[in-house]
């Protein structure tokens, strides 16, 4: 048995064998017990009147009572019924069950012990069940039909060994073990390459290969082993074979197709392809989440949507949802339909054990649209703190959440942590690893002077501003010029103005520096350039007049002011300035 070792236990006897031809033979109840602890064991029998020796394996025995429903544990014996020739067929048959169940055992094992031990509840939540399959060729076969109407190509698979030697390496029902290696094979999962080339083989000798079912089948088999020429040829030949008798068949050729004319760049007639797909069989799970995954990648993101919903509510099948939920939530973030977005985050994220892809794409899809747009933020926090819960040392996750924590702050959202707890996880983040420290060290000034406390506001953008003063000049002179320390502030947004960030607003700092420090040719000369850069910039408009009016220009304060009163008469400062402007016409000012 090839350093596998077979338990057996003979039985002889003389009694008449039954009407059927099989004899019957009482054994204990705990010799069973105990053959059954011994894999594959086995009873054989000798009867004496015919000469004969039969077999039963000890797991059928099992099986036949257990399915029975009689009460056997509690009996002190049960009956064995023998039919089977120890033979030639059954000693290699049972070599060939043995030596698979050994093997699958060995893998089992093998593949456990090669686990760290961190790992086991991942790989407990992802693994693929083993099976034990029955030695009967029937119940074998029931088994394995069973499993691939159910779509359980991956359990096939691992049992393929047994399951092939159970039913014999030429029974036609083997057809379906190699359907669902091609099955996996077809779906990008990992597959068995010499199964498929063996399938090939075994469905062109198990019948007439120009059918359409036949070829189908071969073309899938093509496809999954990346040969797509060849099975484009076969799909269009399926086609053609193919009859309006068997809508579903017809249709599964042509979605294949165009998922072959896709793979070679050729999406316009992909479309066509599972449009034709559809047609036939509108409720064609595949077909629709191809042509929605065409719709989407030509910017149809109404029309993608509008399948992916299809998908969903034509499927009971848990792992089709979840998948195609998964593909909706780009779409969703994209067409600004935010909550929607996170809703379908939040039905999938507990499936992201047996699904990694799923912390992943909503991982990404997060971090690329959260922040464009403010009312999303705040689920967008949930998220990353249910993500974290899942995979606690990822920094851009930590990083990401802590920046999503601090638009909300400065956008007036309520946030469920204080300033002394942000910078606390804000320096807990970047002690093992400083790098790209300074914007989260804008941010910290940001949460400060959203809490009006510009002291400390000004620490943190200070540390901003050393570690890259090109970008965060800025806020820092911004800081400074609300603390008084305009000599500080101007050649730091000077610099800025002039070199970085050539903005109205960076102008506009700098007049107010220039202010300070008494420099008003300056002061005026930077509001001008203000407002020049952004016509539109009120504020800037009122200063400028204001500056005029302190300075001895007062003619040109009325012109601008008056121009600005015009332009914006419902400004919190245009009523200010007609109730100047009164005073000055009335000799009061």
């Amino acid at each position: 048995m090839t350093n596998s070792r077979v338990h057996v236990q003979l039985k002889g006897t003389n009694k008449k064998a039954n009407l059927d031809g099989s004899i019957s033979i009482s054994v204990p109840r705990t010799n069973l017990n105990y053959l059954l602890n011994q894999p594959h064991s086995i009873y054989v029998c000798y009867h004496a009147p015919t000469g004969r020796l039969l077999a039963r394996t000890t797991m059928d025995v099992f099986r036949e009572a257990e399915h029975a429903g009689v009460e056997w544990r509690t009996q002190d014996s049960l009956t064995v019924r023998f039919y089977a020739p120890f033979d030639a067929d059954f000693q290699s048959s049972l070599h060939a069950q043995t030596l698979a169940g050994v093997s699958a055992n060995r893998d089992e094992r093998l593949a456990w012990a090669a686990t760290p031990s961190e790992r086991f509840p991942e790989a407990v939540v992802i693994g693929v069940m083993p099976i034990s399959v029955p030695e009967s060729r029937k119940e074998a076969f029931a088994v394995l039909k069973g499993l691939y109407d159910k779509g359980q190509d991956a359990v096939i698979s691992k049992s393929f060994e047994q399951l092939r030697a159970c039913l014999g390496p030429d029974e036609p029902g083997l057809v379906f073990a190699y359907l669902a290696e091609i099955n996996l094979g077809m779906r990008g999962s990992h597959f068995n390459r010499d199964r498929v080339l063996a399938g090939i083989q075994f469905i062109r000798a198990s019948g007439s290969d120009d059918c359409c079912d036949v070829l189908y089948c071969l073309a899938n088999a093509h496809s999954a082993l990346g040969e797509t020429e060849v099975a484009k040829k076969l799909y269009t030949d399926a086609i053609r074979k193919g009859g309006e008798e068997d809508s579903e068949l017809l249709a599964q050729c042509w979605k294949n197709y165009g998922t072959a004319l896709e793979k070679q760049g050729d999406l316009a007639e992909a479309k066509r392809c599972y449009e034709n797909a559809i047609e036939l069989t509108p409720d064609l799970l595949e077909a629709r989440m191809a042509l929605a995954y065409s719709e989407r990648t030509s910017g149809n993101l109404e029309k993608a949507l509008g399948h992916y919903d299809q998908v969903i509510w034509a499927v009971d099948d848990i792992d089709s949802i979840i998948a195609t939920r998964g593909h909706r939530i780009e779409i969703y973030f994209k067409l600004g339909m935010m909550d929607k977005a996170y809703d379908d985050i939040a039905f999938i994220l507990p499936h992201s054990e047996r699904h990694p892809w799923i912390l992943e794409r909503c991982a990404l899809q997060v971090y690329n649209y959260a922040r464009t747009d403010d009312s999303s933020v705040p689920r967008a926090i949930t998220f990353w703190q249910a993500y974290l819960k899942k995979r606690p040392t990822d920094r851009r996750a930590q990083k990401e959440r802590l920046l999503c924590l601090a638009h909300s702050k400065m956008h007036g959202q309520p946030v469920s942590i204080d300033y002394d707890r942000f910078l606390k996880e804000v320096m807990e983040y970047l002690e093992p690893n400083d790098a790209n420290a300074a914007h989260l060290w804008d941010r910290v000034g940001h949460w400060a002077q959203t809490d009006g406390d510009w002291q400390r506001a000004e620490e943190h953008y200070r540390k901003a501003y050393n570690l890259e003063p090109n970008r965060y000049g800025y806020c820092l002179g911004a800081a400074l010029n609300h603390l008084d320390r305009f000599d500080e502030a101007l050649p730091i947004l000077q610099e800025q103005a002039t070199k970085h960030q050539p903005e109205a607003t960076s102008w506009f700092q700098v007049a107010v520096a220039q202010e300070g420090v008494g420099d008003t040719d300056g002061c005026i000369a930077s509001y001008q350039k203000a407002t020049e850069l952004d016509p539109d910039y009120e504020l800037a408009m009122f200063n400028l007049g204001g500056v005029c009016w302190n300075y001895g220009s007062r003619k040109k304060a009325i012109q601008l002011w008056t121009e600005a009163i015009e332009k914006w008469p419902s400004h919190p400062l245009s009523e200010k300035v007609r109730r100047m402007l009164s005073s000055a016409a009335n000799g009061t000012l």
